[in-house]
């Protein structure tokens, strides 16, 4: 029978696990709020010279500006490993990301594979990343053409995922 330190720990790891979700879910919907709920407000991110460096809710910021010219975009998180030290932890995720553009009347998608490199601290009872480095492992861009003209997703919280989550707790 687990005890209570190994409850904890899942418990503890869960609560990371679902804030890298809702890392995913704040860029994907465009969503500032949630997004810097990830990030403790003195944190650092490191996304890669020319891309971002500075404040972790700042490249929230920054991402979401990015984002803002694109028609589509679906981040996710894999093969998360997590060590934990008390209120401390580190994590590496696995990312794959994809994103939609328009130029000159053509359509491209951005395909992107990274790891998120976190540590974490507890505060307050919320688990909340204090630094974030990404490492690259590989993308492209190319020319697509599309299955289907429209989707009902939204970019947005007018998105339909939002009604059917309304009123319960995430």
């Amino acid at each position: 029978m687990a005890g209570e330190s190994e409850i904890r720990a899942l418990l503890d790891k869960q609560a990371i696990h679902e804030a890298l979700y809702a890392y995913c879910r704040s860029v994907d919907r465009l969503d500032h709020a949630l997004g810097h709920a990830v990030f403790h407000e003195d944190s650092h991110a490191d996304y890669g010279e020319g891309v971002y460096q500075g404040p972790g809710r700042g490249a929230i910021d920054t991402i979401i500006k990015q984002h803002d010219g694109l028609t589509s975009h679906s981040h996710q998180v894999s093969n998360v490993l997590i060590a934990l030290d008390g209120d401390r932890a580190g994590s590496e995720a696995y990312m794959t990301g994809t994103m939609r553009m328009q130029r000159d009347g053509k359509e491209f998608q951005i395909f992107v594979r990274a790891r998120y490199l976190d540590r974490w601290e507890k505060r307050d009872g919320r688990w909340g990343i204090v630094e974030r480095a990404i490492a690259y492992d590989h993308d492209e861009v190319r020319e697509v053409t599309a299955m289907r003209g429209t989707h009902n997703s939204t970019r947005d919280t007018s998105d339909p995922s939002y009604g059917f989550l309304q009123g319960f707790t995430l």
